[in-house]
């Protein structure tokens, strides 16, 4: 019964919208329709999809092929109401479209970035962070999803996404990571990966980068962020988010042989590698978790070699004796 209840709750209604969001729908009756799914482009519309074009809508045209393809709803700007398409299915207008699509594709999906733990690299000076933080997070046995323009994957299977991403992709590709396991997703925040507002709907745990810094008072205490600022794409911040600094030498906790041996461990330069050990700290993984898979790595990388020089003493008896 608990479930059925989960699954009622996160229904995605027209009366939900429209009372949550001061959105108007031109058919009032129509509050009860319910969507199975968001889409924002024309060949993403299933059977029961909400149809949110880009704005301004320069024609009917892709709102006639949504409706075709089984649309249950469409979404438009308010400013486009007044002598708005007249269609068989309900329209909804509201303001601000953009600054709320992730929020309401995170409803409708379960909030799926709070059943992770969610790093998020903001700019292109960290984007090379990205790659090694997710590296040593499957070192140390974590499942995770990254994200980024080069190389995203779940649980080390390529992904094939188009970019840059947008809210409604991003939290889709956060569930399907949940639904596949991963317990901790790395994201490249750059504008080559994510679209503006991308990562509304999102909760970061732990994150790096110039422009957050810049943006946020101090690290472990944020202040508060307005969607609107587009360094950060909308990423959801609270007093828990840790705020870890590019530069940030992690030696104070982690002795220089281990730091040294984590280097051939993960490939990327030393500066990624301080500054994804200092992001792992800041979730909570321990110093000792991290000198322990680094071990298990290097007698995992001997175990690969030894059965090789075991192999040919053995080759050679077995072909005296033929």
């Amino acid at each position: 019964m608990n479930r059925l209840a989960d699954i009622s709750y996160l229904r995605l209604t027209i009366g939900y919208i429209v009372h949550t969001f001061a959105a108007v729908c031109d058919k009032p009756f129509a509050s009860c329709v319910t969507f199975t799914s968001i889409a924002t482009k024309p060949e993403e519309v299933t059977q029961g999809s909400l149809f949110v074009p880009p704005s301004p809508l320069l024609d009917n045209e892709e709102l006639l092929r949504a409706q075709d393809m089984g649309a249950y709803g469409i979404g438009l700007e308010k400013s486009e109401e007044k002598g708005g398409p007249s269609l068989d299915i309900p329209i909804i207008y509201m303001d601000n479209w953009r600054e709320n699509l992730g929020l309401i594709a995170s409803f409708l999906l379960g909030d799926p970035s709070l059943k992770m733990a969610m790093f998020a690299c903001f700019s292109m000076d960290a984007k090379e962070v990205a790659p090694v933080l997710a590296s040593l997070l499957h070192i140390l046995g974590n499942p995770v999803c990254l994200i980024d323009r080069d190389n995203s994957s779940i649980l080390d299977r390529p992904l094939e996404l188009c970019y840059p991403l947008d809210a409604v992709d991003l939290q889709k590709t956060e569930a399907q990571a949940v639904e596949e396991g991963a317990s901790a997703m790395v994201i490249s925040a750059n504008p080559s990966t994510l679209s503006r507002l991308a990562l509304t709907g999102t909760h970061v745990d732990v994150c790096t980068g110039s422009k957050v810094l810049n943006l946020v008072s101090k690290p472990g205490n944020p202040k508060t962020l307005q969607p609107q600022e587009e360094p950060l794409y909308g990423a959801v911040f609270d007093t828990s988010t840790r705020i870890v600094a590019h530069t940030l030498d992690p030696l104070e906790v982690l002795d220089e042989d281990v730091f040294n041996q984590l280097i051939d461990v993960v490939p990327m330069g030393k500066a990624s590698v301080r500054t994804a050990i200092s992001m792992a700290l800041s979730a909570g993984i321990t110093t000792a978790s991290i000198r322990k898979a680094v071990s298990i790595s290097e007698e995992f990388q001997r175990s690969l070699a030894e059965p090789e020089k075991k192999k040919r003493p053995e080759e050679s008896h077995d072909k005296n004796k033929s």
